[in-house]
């Protein structure tokens, strides 16, 4: 049986993205940041099978399999909102954000797609049968609007990339090539439903997104994954590192912080902490990470918001001055983050504390 040409292009991304899964799962014992990514080229693998049901053995052809490649398929949108995530964490993120992963599962579960498939295989004529394809591609279009959503607030309240120097690039090289990627194929199935594309041209047009996306990034993601293919001497290996020799830098971190309140400075960012402290940003990282057990952001927020409280509690000085005062460069980010961290306002912290 011949293949057209859409599906030979499927062909070809599967291949790439197996050998990245095997670079990943050797690499994940580690580095256990990998294993979003290794869920993400598996799903992108569910995606490029899905068109080549029809030349699978007939012993593989049947609902179940078809229902969990569509499955597969349907949570791109949100390990890739994971996966951004990550990167801007420089960490796995919590358990409260791979909920994301409950809008694939639940709204789009194996079992609702294999009784349509079901339906479909026990219809008597084309037009009495289901269309599986065309509700799957509503299901991206309704689940990928939501997942970018929240990405866009997720993005909105962080500040910059958790990671050093040499792969800052690269991290946001990804994240620019993830959303657009998720975009385009979210044009593309628009414009399908919209009659502008047919399946067939709607298919290979997300095809050869998917197949560009990926050879694009390979080396990018090498490189944040597995530092050594840049020639970085980043060493992964958790048991060669010794916490101890961190104490001193440790020290004073504490020291710039606690004793001259270097936090209060708005323009204060982990490249001038690192010159302060004596060393890099990717070492500053790490025994912020290990130490305090926080990002960067967290650490130096968590001390403006402290002095902020102190201050509410016991001067008369205008909130907006005194969130420009321990170093907010902004009312808004000063509310903000106040909220998030203490689960009020300011104005009504210092009203309450009053009170009492």
């Amino acid at each position: 049986m011949l293949l057209t040409l859409t599906q030979a292009l499927q062909l070809v991304g599967i291949t790439p993205s197996i050998f990245v899964i095997f670079f990943l799962l050797m690499l994940s014992a580690k580095n256990k940041q990998a294993i979003i990514l290794i869920f993400y080229f598996s799903a992108l693998i569910c995606s490029f099978s899905i068109p080549l049901i029809e030349v699978y053995p007939s012993e593989m052809r049947n609902r179940w399999v078809e229902a969990g490649l569509l499955l597969g398929d349907s949570t791109l949108a949100a390990f890739s909102f994971l996966l951004i995530c990550q990167f801007v964490m420089g960490r796995v993120p919590p358990f409260g954000y791979w909920l994301v992963l409950a809008i694939p599962i639940f709204g789009s579960s194996s079992l609702i797609y294999a009784g349509m498939i079901q339906n479909k295989y026990a219809c008597a004529s084309d037009q009495a049968c289901p269309d599986v394809q065309t509700i799957n591609t509503l299901y991206h279009i309704f689940s990928s609007s939501v997942i970018f959503l929240l990405l866009v607030y997720y993005i909105s309240r962080v500040g910059g990339l958790h990671s050093n120097d040499t792969i800052k690039k690269h991290k946001y090289w990804l994240i620019i090539a993830l959303i657009m990627l998720h975009l385009l194929v979210l044009a593309v199935d628009l414009a399908r439903m919209s009659g502008h594309f047919t399946v067939e041209q709607g298919l290979l047009a997300s095809t050869m997104l998917r197949l560009t996306f990926i050879y694009l990034v390979l080396t990018s993601l090498f490189r944040v994954f597995y530092p050594g293919f840049a020639g970085q001497t980043v060493n992964l290996v958790e048991e060669e590192y010794d916490p101890s020799l961190d104490l001193p830098f440790v020290e004073k971190v504490k020291m710039l912080l606690e004793g001259e309140h270097v936090y209060r400075q708005m323009r204060l960012n982990r490249a001038k902490l690192a010159e302060l402290v004596g060393i890099t940003e990717y070492n500053l990282s790490r025994i912020i990470n290990r130490h305090f057990g926080m990002n960067f952001n967290e650490l130096i927020n968590g001390y403006r918001i402290e002095e902020a409280k102190t201050r509410l509690r016991n001067e008369s000085s205008q909130i907006t001055v005194i969130g420009f005062e321990v170093g907010f460069n902004s009312i808004a980010s000063f509310n903000r983050v106040f909220r998030t961290k203490v689960g009020t306002s300011p104005t009504d912290y210092r009203n309450n504390e009053r009170v009492q």
